[in-house]
């Protein structure tokens, strides 16, 4: 069996998890071997077993989380990487270069919905995204050139050791 896909960490996917490991308890299989395949630490699957056999199944149900409910639904915001892959072209920008400020301008016309900048790093975060700087470079720069000078007119006027010593 393939190990356990730690991409998403929300909590329907971890209980699911936890519901694995009890079938996998009841199949006889060891807890090392469920830890392997789970991929959670041993101490994990014995403290699950230990809550298996106080409360049943329904002490491994994940709790709900405290705090604010989402105000996009999951399907929504699960667009978020189609919407970033049509490039900031695609949504009237003058260059395809993605902010922060960019992103939660088009997310609220898209949703509906004002983000915090830290909130939509946090949403970023989740599906895998990350700040990326683009390469710096000249409009101008003839590649070929600068190659050029590299290897054939640079050497000439780069110091070279002497004999002597330093």
């Amino acid at each position: 069996m393939a190990r356990w896909d730690q991409k998403h960490r929300d909590t329907p996917t971890l209980e699911e998890r936890r519901l694995k490991a009890v079938e996998l308890l009841r199949d006889g299989v060891s807890q090392a071997q469920i830890a392997r395949q789970l991929a959670v630490s041993p101490v994990a699957v014995c403290k699950w077993k230990k809550s298996l056999e106080k409360g049943g199944t329904d002490a491994l149900r994940a709790v709900p989380r405290p705090g604010r409910p989402t105000t996009v639904p999951r399907e929504k915001l699960s667009t978020l990487p189609e919407i970033l892959a049509r490039g900031a072209l695609a949504y009237g920008f003058s260059t395809d270069l993605w902010t922060i400020p960019r992103i939660l301008e088009v997310t609220e016309t898209e949703w509906g919905v004002r983000y915090d900048e830290s909130a939509m790093w946090r949403i970023l975060k989740r599906y895998g995204l990350s700040w990326q700087r683009p390469l710096r470079q000249a409009r101008e720069k003839n590649l070929v050139v600068v190659k050029n000078w590299k290897q054939h007119i640079w050497p000439r006027f780069k110091k070279k050791p002497t004999d002597g010593g330093p």
